[in-house]
């Protein structure tokens, strides 16, 4: 009997306690029409809840940091049908003053990484800076947006983690359409990029997947970069960088002028560029179709050698050494579909490189020894050339 009231005590004592716990917070949504603000309906909204936003055009308010700044984790959703013509728009001010369209980033410097963040179905354009860029944002979704004349970039993932870029289009940049920058577990998927000094870039990233992505139009359309072509310092990176894998992408007709500002590495860049792997390490790059690129398919090229042929003083190795060796190791190009990529290429010394396939990693001494175990394999190429042997296995 003892037994059974204990029992029947702990029970009563355990229903009191939870008729005194408080209920949990139910995420609210909060909703805005054309002639409302994005803002303040961001500002209002707590963690975890929603800021839906129905058609019609936004514009940014004067003297703010962003059109639309986020410092917590919700959700900011579109009642957009981009593909019928339905869509919500934010612009920046008449002025021009506010240069950012949608910045994420927590409040304050040194807070924690917000987590748990979607943006989905805006098109944000007109922007002297970025069009989405993500500062310190873990567990994110960028998803079915477009990214027009946004003149830095269009999409921009920085020092953020666990995320998805998905179905967005960007276009008319003067940088990158969408740049992953020292980021780590990063899936770029089904987007498409184009009219940009490069469609695609990473930098200081790790475990990066790119899968069927439409990427043309663009001076070079993928660019994974070295470290030292990355807007972050090196020591921003979440180490160790690489295991980029580039899948099942069409990647064509990268042959538009490079609109980038003079001074700049993107303004470096010689036109008709499919896949450039500038000194990085540790990349996948297979199954994918890449066809009437006019310089090369795929370039494997040593950042230093290729800084020197460009003669870009600014980035000079021997002016500026690079944090870590030059030279692209462990690069794997495989089962790829190339179809007449190098048939207008640059002028010399560039036209040496013209090619389906093209590697040029000499080594650079004193910053880079010969580049090794870069493999070609079980590729449809009609053109290849490997510029100064080395003693890596080409795997041919």
């Amino acid at each position: 009997m003892k037994i059974v009231r204990l029992v029947a005590s702990i029970a009563f004592a355990s229903g009191l306690c939870a008729l005194w716990r408080p209920a949990a917070v139910q995420a609210k949504t909060y909703k805005v029409s054309p002639g409302g603000s994005i803002q303040a309906a961001v500002d209002q909204a707590s963690a975890g809840d929603t800021v839906k936003v129905s058609p019609g055009d936004y514009y940014a308010v004067p003297g703010g940091t962003a059109a639309v700044y986020i410092t917590k984790p919700i959700k900011l959703v579109a009642k957009s049908k981009i593909s019928k013509g339905i869509r919500v728009t934010i612009h920046p001010d008449a002025g021009g003053t506010v240069q950012q369209g949608i910045l994420v980033e927590p409040a304050h410097d040194g807070d924690p990484d917000i987590e748990g963040l979607m943006i989905k179905g805006f098109t944000v354009q007109g922007f002297a800076k970025n069009g989405i860029w993500l500062k310190h944002v873990d567990k994110f979704k960028i998803q079915g947006n477009e990214s027009i004349d946004n003149l830095e970039n269009g999409i921009w993932p920085t020092l953020s983690a666990n995320g998805q870029v998905k179905k967005n289009v960007a276009y008319g940049s003067q940088d990158s359409a969408l740049w992953v920058e020292a980021s780590e577990n990063v899936r770029v998927l089904k987007n498409e990029l184009a009219n940009s000094p490069t469609g695609l870039e990473i930098t200081i990233s790790k475990d990066i997947q790119v899968m069927k992505n439409d990427i043309h139009d663009n001076t070079v359309g993928i660019g994974l970069y070295h470290p030292s072509a990355a807007g972050l310092p090196y020591s921003d990176a979440k180490q160790p960088i690489g295991n980029w894998t580039i899948s099942g992408n069409d990647v064509y007709d990268n042959n538009a002028p490079n609109t980038a500002p003079p001074g700049s590495m993107s303004a470096a860049l010689p036109t008709g560029g499919g896949i450039l792997v500038l000194g990085a390490d540790n990349v996948t790059i297979e199954k994918n179709t890449i066809a009437n690129n006019g310089f090369y398919g795929v370039g494997v090229v040593d950042y230093c050698v290729a800084i020197g042929l460009l003669g870009g003083s600014t980035f000079d190795c021997s002016i500026n050494p690079p944090p870590v060796e030059s030279a692209p190791d462990n690069d794997l190009v495989e089962k790829n579909t190339f179809t007449s990529n190098g048939t207008a290429p640059q002028t010399p010394p560039f036209n040496l490189l013209a090619a389906d396939m093209a590697l040029l990693a000499p080594g650079d001494p004193p910053y880079s020894l010969p580049g090794t175990n870069d493999c070609f394999q079980n590729n449809t190429p009609t053109t290849a050339k490997f510029v100064h042997p080395f003693s890596s296995n080409q795997c041919m």
